[in-house]
């Protein structure tokens, strides 16, 4: 979760070629091998293999179908997430986001360094994506283009069809949908709150319950929360839910291409947990026992 060290920020040469896909996977694999005997660093060698498979596949999804740079995957869709210029309200919400001042600590910690860096790790990428579509309600659209604009690994092919993702558009089929709950991470991701008070210097000297209560209101410069996670979470998620419903009902009664396109991406996904799980749970049974 810091500025450096956390991941391999190879991203930026990946996306503008100065080091291929096939180099990088085969010294990960080859430094794999030399570490058969740390079950921890192979699993995670593991993912990030994963993640490079990812890469090249989200690259030959946007050349088959250049259209979901900018068109929801499915149209029902189009009723909640367009392009079109956002009302005052929403106008508001989204600068709050961009400037890193919605009042969820890990949401603006992300931000900032966004707007510094050009750099998130994928996990608050992610988060802090869900955030702007679920509990503020702008599209997915509007999000994708910042991150464009500041991101130094930026790329279209992954960027906009991991908001489509985020947005709860894509895999329809699927019964669920990921919601992140920032202040739950902030306890997951960032318990020394080492990265929190790097990039927001009013909340040092605040503990993790008294950051979650909301101590620091009115006590600090931080901003208190510009929304009900919970409440926008049962709306907005509500709605998302909903059309994620009609899509799959209609292509359950078309039974065309779309779903059979739907049932083989549900079917690599499940599969894709279940390796991943299965993999943990060898990692986990290889890992030494920690002295006592």
């Amino acid at each position: 979760m810091t500025q450096q060290g956390a991941t391999s920020h190879l991203s930026p040469h990946l996306t503008f070629g100065t080091i291929s896909v096939r180099q990088v996977y085969q010294r990960t694999k080859a430094r794999a091998a030399e570490l058969e005997d740390q079950p921890k660093a192979q699993f995670s060698l593991k993912a990030f293999r994963d993640r490079l498979r990812w890469h090249d596949s989200f690259t030959q999804r946007l050349y088959s179908h250049p259209e979901l740079a900018h068109t929801n995957r499915y149209p029902e869709f189009d009723e909640v997430y367009s392009p079109d210029e956002l009302n005052a309200e929403k106008q508001e919400l989204f600068a709050a986001r961009k400037e890193g001042q919605t009042g969820f600590p890990l949401v603006d910690a992300s931000m900032r360094q966004l707007k510094t860096m050009g750099w998130m790790n994928f996990r608050m990428r992610a988060m802090c994506a869900t955030f702007l579509c679920i509990n503020c309600g702008i599209s997915w659209h509007h999000g994708a283009q910042h991150y464009m604009n500041y991101l130094v690994d930026g790329d279209l092919a992954i960027d906009n069809w991991q908001w489509q993702m985020q947005a709860g558009v894509t895999n329809p089929l699927s019964e669920t949908f990921r919601i992140y709950n920032p202040n739950k991470n902030i306890a997951d991701r960032d318990a020394d709150l080492k990265f929190i008070y790097y990039w927001i210097p009013e909340l040092r000297g605040y503990s993790l319950p008294e950051i979650l209560a909301g101590a620091y209101i009115n006590e600090s410069p931080y901003p208190e929360p510009i929304l009900d996670w919970s409440q926008t979470r049962k709306v907005n998620g509500k709605i998302i839910s909903n059309l994620r419903k009609q899509v799959k009902q209609r292509l359950m009664v078309e039974q065309g291409q779309e779903y059979e396109q739907a049932a083989i991406a549900k079917k690599t996904v499940d599969k894709y947990w279940e390796i991943k799980e299965r993999q943990y749970q060898d990692y986990k049974h290889k890992e030494p026992l920690s002295s006592s």
